[in-house]
């Protein structure tokens, strides 16, 4: 961050609802006190009138840049995208996010507050990560820098170091997840975040192909999981269900038709079985598989695999 941007943020920071400590501001720009003094002096020689309390510093009141004319339900949107926790765990998000936090409180220091009806929906589904693997994940996507990671695989249950070409990091269904090319592979594979224990960046660099996007990677999957194959599902629903296929977008590639007795078939192409099997048998039987067998067969063996434990 240049010095002029600096000051900037600065003057966006002590323009807040309350005054900033010494301890606060440092550890906000990663610079230390000295560089705060000096950053300080030179906003008073620009005449930003500052003062100083017990609590820290802060702009004179009424002194501020000139505030955004946001509604209070505007307000609300953009404080619970800044209360996303799945955006707080990248950190080299959550200091621009502190940024942008203080200014917003800087234009609603004389205004209402956010209306408290508004609430954030999703899950979080992350688990815990390692500090510095979202991180190291987010420079090598940038720099193109090869990355080694300690990854726990969930189908085969095995712990090792795989050498990957980092070329997107993602956030979808509740998880985050890096896409890239798998050296131990040698493909394109999505690895799940909470299951990497390290990150290391290599010196070698590599070269994304040209043509990667990631939503059209990701098109074939029903969530995360991508196969080799092409298989045409079609799944009925009965009439009491017709909401949530008739006014969702379940899948890029679906196509709802109806039934003559009320009930809607959902029509997609995907790559893999596993996740949309799942999902099936979570309607408890409402739903009938349609088509292609192989889904039909792992509907049945996920069911009878649960009543056996019932």
């Amino acid at each position: 961050m240049s010095r002029s941007d600096r000051l900037l943020e600065l003057v966006h920071l002590l323009g807040g609802r309350r005054a900033r400590s010494l301890r606060e501001i440092v550890d906000h720009f990663e610079i230390s006190e000295r560089t705060v003094y000096r950053d300080l002096a030179d906003l008073q020689r620009r005449e930003i009138p500052l003062y100083r309390d017990e609590h820290g510093y802060r702009l004179v009141e009424g002194a501020t840049l000139r505030p955004l004319n946001l509604t209070a339900e505007e307000r609300g949107i953009l404080r619970l995208a800044l209360g996303n926790p799945a955006l707080r765990k990248r950190p080299l998000l959550a200091r621009r996010i502190r940024t942008l936090e203080a200014k917003l409180d800087a234009v609603s220091r004389a205004t209402e507050e956010t209306p408290s009806a508004l609430a954030l929906a999703g899950a979080e589904r992350t688990g815990p990560l390692d500090s510095g693997v979202m991180e190291t994940l987010e420079r090598a996507t940038a720099r193109r820098r090869r990355t080694r990671i300690l990854y726990t695989s969930l189908s085969g249950k095995t712990r090792r170091w795989r050498k990957v070409d980092p070329y997107a990091v993602f956030h979808r269904d509740g998880a985050w997840y890096v896409a890239g090319h798998c050296h131990v592979n040698r493909e394109l594979r999505t690895f799940r975040l909470d299951r990497v224990e390290e990150a290391r960046l290599e010196e070698e660099g590599f070269t994304r192909p040209p043509d990667f996007d990631l939503e059209r990677y990701l098109e074939s999957a029903w969530s995360i999981v991508r196969g080799h194959e092409r298989h045409e599902v079609v799944l009925r629903f009965p009439p009491e269900l017709e909401p949530l296929v008739a006014h969702a977008q379940l899948h890029p590639s679906q196509e709802v038709r109806e039934s003559g007795d009320g009930a809607l078939e959902l029509r997609l192409t995907l790559s893999h079985l596993d996740e949309i099997a799942r999902w099936v048998v979570g309607f408890g039987g409402t739903v009938e598989v349609v088509a292609p067998e192989a889904l039909r067969e792992r509907v049945r063996g996920i069911a009878q695999g649960v009543l056996g434990r019932g």
